[in-house]
């Protein structure tokens, strides 16, 4: 993932945050569970069970136990990260909650204000939905990655993928849906140089105002900057070397000392200038002001021509698509692969058509391998407008789970499987050492795991 706090926040926004939402909905009381020091509620299953709902997960046999057995998995995992070292010293609150207030900085700028957004949270103050959010975000992260420690090692032979296959009741093998590899060439609109002189000109004013003390950066990231992430606190993030963005804006970040402010320089995002405001050890508070060159209406125009003009040259047979997304793509990674999309999850070409977006998805309805899509015009995040085209290259009709065809995602299923399967086992030997105690109604569950097997 690149440097720009909203793509994130956008990833991760609805995960965070919506248990948080469906409880100001319910009104349960009760404890369902004691794990450990920690309670479970019964809102927190029934919060649960509204997010699946919401994002079309909740299965026609996932009861109220099932879902209890999933937080109580989590409140394991969670108490036996807090005591490796190993964890706690990558996953700390600290970077957890610089998390937590950009994300909470942009949701404010979205819902127009503070108090719109404790209203919608059912919060207090400021700090205490801070504090919410930091508290779910960082328990989630070191569930992760006490998860991952434990399958770190696990890997999977093809005599493996084929008995797990051969596991599965005919009956009961799993639909694939249409699935695609693609193919796009983009072209960008560009600014005027006129107008990234006036941006350049402009950071550069604000610097100036800073450096003589007349104005704080801080007061000026809220002014100008077009970052709305880090804008509403006054383009403040905390970073180190492993922080997810672009390279040229770490590069320039960790060269400044504290107090020093850089001149502008240019991103795939804009122009910046940036100062550091405290370094701690590894880690830096550093405040940034992000501008965006305005594109002009007839840029907009020339930019779309110009990707018509290479369509028709494509459908002409005067160049393949591949030699035209090499040289004409303003997508450095796939153009590289004349113009090939990877999934960056599972780092596949195969790509499930009910999962790409709606206007993608509305463009490949009919279309068959070798069509050209029609222009799509598409905005990021950023607000920045680009023109595509998309080559359905290969396709793979929906279908019942194939042992050939589907190798690759029947491997990845098999993979998990085994994961999971370690660590329900680990779970059941470290259950051993803690204090975990049903509420009546649920002591009659058909877990997976014996959890009252020392009550």
């Amino acid at each position: 993932m690149k440097y720009y706090t909203v793509i994130l926040i956008l990833l991760l926004f609805s995960h965070n945050l919506l248990a948080q939402q469906n409880k100001k909905r319910i009104k349960v009381d009760g404890i369902a569970a004691i794990v450990g020091s920690e309670a479970v509620f019964m809102s927190d299953i029934q919060a649960l069970k509204l997010q699946l709902k919401e994002q079309g997960l909740l299965t026609d046999d996932t009861d109220d136990c099932k879902i209890l057995e999933t937080i109580l998995k989590e409140k394991v995992l969670v108490n036996e990260a807090l005591r490796d070292t190993t964890i706690t010293k990558n996953v700390t609150r600290e970077t957890v909650r610089e998390q937590a207030r950009q994300q909470l900085n942009y949701i404010k700028a979205q819902a127009g204000g503070l108090e719109q957004v404790l209203d919608m949270y059912n919060k207090n103050s400021e700090e205490e939905l801070l504090e919410a959010i930091t508290d779910f975000n960082y328990k989630r992260e070191l569930a992760s990655a006490m998860q991952n420690k434990i399958t770190e090692n696990i890997e999977i032979t093809p005599d493996e993928v084929k008995e797990f296959f051969e596991s599965i009741p005919q009956e009961e093998l799993p639909e694939f849906s249409t699935q695609v590899e693609l193919q796009q060439i983009v072209i960008k609109p560009k600014p005027d140089k006129e107008e990234e002189e006036r941006v350049v000109k402009r950071l550069n004013e604000i610097r100036e105002d800073i450096l003589k003390g007349d104005k704080t950066f801080r007061a000026q990231a809220v002014l100008y900057s077009e970052d709305p992430g880090t804008r509403i606190n006054g383009g403040l993030m905390t970073i180190d070397k492993n922080t997810p963005l672009v390279q040229e804006f770490k590069d320039i970040a960790f060269m400044l000392e504290e107090g020093e402010i850089s001149k502008p320089f240019k991103t795939d995002y804009g122009w910046h200038i940036v100062t550091v405001e405290k370094i701690k050890g590894r880690k830096r508070d550093i405040r940034h002001i992000l501008m965006i060159p305005k594109i002009k209406q007839k840029n907009k125009d020339e930019a779309k021509k110009l990707l018509q003009d290479i369509k028709e040259k494509i459908e002409k047979g005067e160049l393949t698509f591949e030699e035209a997304a090499k040289n004409f793509s303003d997508d450095e990674q796939s153009a590289k692969l004349g113009g090939l999309l990877i999934d960056p999850n599972s780092n596949e070409s195969l790509l499930e058509v009910t999962r790409l977006d709606p206007k993608i998805h509305g463009q490949l309805i009919g279309r068959n391998e070798g069509d050209i899509t029609d222009i799509i015009e598409e905005t990021d995040p950023a607000g920045r407008i680009s023109y595509k085209i998309y080559r359905v290259k290969k396709k793979i009709p929906a279908h019942k789970a194939d042992f050939i065809k589907d190798y690759a995602k029947i491997a990845q299923m098999a993979l998990e499987a085994k994961k999971q399967k370690k660590i329900k086992e680990w779970i059941k030997d470290r259950i051993k050492n803690i204090y975990i105690r049903l509420a009546d109604e649920y002591k009659n569950c058909n877990f997976e795991i014996n959890w009252t097997a020392n009550e």
